[in-house]
């Protein structure tokens, strides 16, 4: 009896410790299954609150959202409701629209889709409003361009006004002829002055649109020197001498440059390089002169900008006017820098296959006839 009494003690102490260690383990688990409670509790309460603040978000962006899936419509915010109920009343549907801008009626509707993972999300922009201010900013920009022209218009006149009404005053005080016709002759040149900005207002407002002679660029660039009052000795060029461009218009343009060079520096040395590319005419016109200041590079090309003293600041835009009506352009390349260099290009006429040479020659009376 003694070995199963210390049988039982024993095993009720083994049952007692196991009691114990279940009954520890017990609350070692209660106790994690109330923190992980608690921090599903906390996980539901911050994903609520997500979950209304993407709500909010949803429902107050100005822009229209609605959430596609299987082809169907699963959610709306207002402003999508707002959008694709007026395009529902013109027959259209914004959700099956094409990516793009969508006219219906006076608003524009720009439609953008996203991929979801399982679906798509719609975006609806209203452009109406951004459109009218676009279109209030254009016309505030034209008034200030109209205020800006007359302002220019007014200073380029005033001056030789100024002289005019002086000299016809002094005119009309004097009795000596020889006086008289000196005060006249300066009467005449100012109203001259002033017919010539009258005039370069007009090339600048309505230039020629037609397509003028075509001429090889040896020919034109000649043409321009003797317009320019440039010796031809001072002129050099280089590449496609035999290109063929509008004559008119580019005799036009290489004579304002010509003259700008020489009247910034009288002895100037001007380089005339030539390229084709493509079907276009790329020329640069590099002198040796003072070049363009920097505070002025930016704007050379605006009408009544001008470094000379009595310069209309006119010749420049009519040169760039004339340039786009062809389809080119001008551009001033090195602003600030010694030595003005700018870059022309406009289209081709004709071009003249293995006419191109890459060393620099003076332009001379006997070049222009060969290439006739």
């Amino acid at each position: 009896m003694s070995a199963d009494h210390e049988f039982l003690q024993r095993s009720f102490a083994e049952f007692t410790a196991a009691a114990r260690e279940l009954e520890s383990g017990y609350a070692a688990l209660k106790a994690r299954a109330e923190a992980v409670d608690h921090e599903l509790q906390c996980s539901n309460r911050a994903l609520q609150q997500a979950l209304q603040e993407r709500d909010a978000v949803f429902t107050a962006l100005p822009a229209g959202l609605c959430v596609q899936r299987d082809g169907a419509t699963v959610r709306r915010n207002p402003e999508a409701e707002r959008l694709c109920a007026l395009a529902a009343a013109a027959g259209v549907d914004l959700t099956a629209a094409a990516v793009g801008d969508v006219v219906i009626g006076s608003i524009a509707v720009r439609v953008q889709r996203v991929p979801l993972a399982d679906g798509e999300l719609v975006l609806l922009e209203d452009r109406s409003q951004v459109q009218q201010l676009e279109r209030a900013v254009h016309r505030l920009d034209r008034l200030a361009g109209l205020s800006e022209l007359a302002l220019g218009i007014a200073h380029e006149i005033k001056n030789p006004l100024n002289g005019v009404m002086g000299f016809a005053a002094l005119l009309v005080r004097s009795d000596d002829p020889a006086t008289m016709r000196r005060f006249a002759g300066k009467v005449v040149q100012g109203v001259q002055q002033v017919d010539d900005i009258v005039k370069a207002l007009l090339g600048f407002a309505r230039p020629e649109r037609h397509r003028g002679r075509a001429g090889t660029l040896a020919e034109i660039a000649a043409e321009a020197a003797h317009a320019a009052g440039l010796p031809l000795a001072r002129l050099q060029l280089a590449g496609a001498r035999e290109s063929r461009a509008d004559a008119d218009a580019l005799v036009r343009v290489l004579t304002n440059l010509f003259r700008n060079a020489i009247e910034a520096a009288p002895a100037v040395r001007i380089e005339l390089h030539a390229a084709v590319r493509g079907d276009r005419l790329e020329l640069i016109v590099q002198d040796d002169g003072p070049g363009v200041p920097a505070e002025v590079g930016a704007r050379v090309l605006e009408p009544f900008v001008s470094t000379k003293e009595r310069g209309t600041g006119l010749g420049l835009p009519l040169c760039l006017r004339v340039l786009a009506f062809l389809g080119g352009d001008l551009e001033l390349l090195n602003p600030g820098q010694l030595g003005a260099r700018f870059r022309i290009r406009l289209p081709l006429l004709e071009s003249a296959a293995g006419q191109v040479t890459s060393q620099a020659a003076p332009v001379t009376a006997a070049a222009v006839q060969g290439s006739a």
